[in-house]
């Protein structure tokens, strides 16, 4: 297995861990996952198209999959309010 992808399967996971520590009512574990492993992706096409994304560390850039990580969490918590998770009150 690619160095790359137990990288990226990393910070997906940091990614969601800091998600919901940061919001821990607003999104689920899976929601945050998932979001997460998207801007980690969303992250490198950028790095990769725009020639950028910091210093890479392997065949990642970290500072471009950081940016893609929150922007997806941000946005993915602002539109799911706290009272749509299923089994809250």
């Amino acid at each position: 297995m690619s160095p790359g992808i137990l990288l990226g399967v990393l910070f997906a996971l940091i990614g969601a861990q800091l998600t919901r520590l940061v919001w821990p009512r607003r999104l689920g574990y899976l929601a945050a996952l998932g979001l997460a492993a998207a801007g980690v992706v969303a992250g490198e096409l950028v790095a990769l198209e725009l020639h950028g994304g910091g210093p890479p560390l392997g065949p990642l850039h970290p500072l471009a999959d950081a940016a893609g990580i929150a922007a997806l969490e941000v946005v993915g918590a602002l539109l799911r309010s706290p009272r749509s998770r299923p089994g809250r009150p």
